[in-house]
């Protein structure tokens, strides 16, 4: 009776433990993978992002408010894993967080592509992460051109 009880719960566990995965892969399908490793807000001391196309300065951050805007960005940096990235085209911003135990964490990306790690990778929302860059970080630049 005992060995059918403790049956009966790891058979249930089981089930929802493949549900969960199911429920996650197709979330991941539909929205896109997150970039992992970005860094946690609390953990940068300073970004720099850098647009050439739009401005030969490299803009460098430091004030909080900022920072958590340039980390928040890179939730528009979600990633397709079923399509392959388009790698003809070069990189637009460039942004690198700087952390509190000094290390340098960068990501690049264009309007259709990611860097990140050393892969590429095909951004879910294409034009989205440029066009809230631009319009957060480089909106004065893009004015006067």
């Amino acid at each position: 009776m005992k060995n059918k009880y403790i049956k009966g719960i790891v058979k249930f566990l089981l089930q929802i433990f493949v549900s969960v995965v199911i429920v996650v892969i197709i979330n991941i399908g539909l929205n896109g993978m997150y970039l992992m490793g970005i860094p946690k807000i609390e953990n940068v001391k300073k970004v720099t992002i850098s647009y050439p196309q739009v401005s030969d300065e490299m803009k460098e951050i430091s004030d909080n408010e900022d920072i958590e805007l340039a980390v928040k960005l890179s939730g528009f940096l979600k990633y397709s894993l079923f399509k392959d990235a388009d790698t003809s085209e070069a990189p637009l911003i460039t942004i690198t967080y700087y952390t509190s135990n000094g290390d340098a964490i960068e990501v690049s990306a264009n309007r259709k592509t990611v860097w990140w790690k050393g892969k590429a990778h095909a951004i879910k929302e294409d034009d989205m992460f440029i066009n809230c860059a631009e319009g957060i970080f480089f909106l004065d630049d893009l004015s006067e051109k």
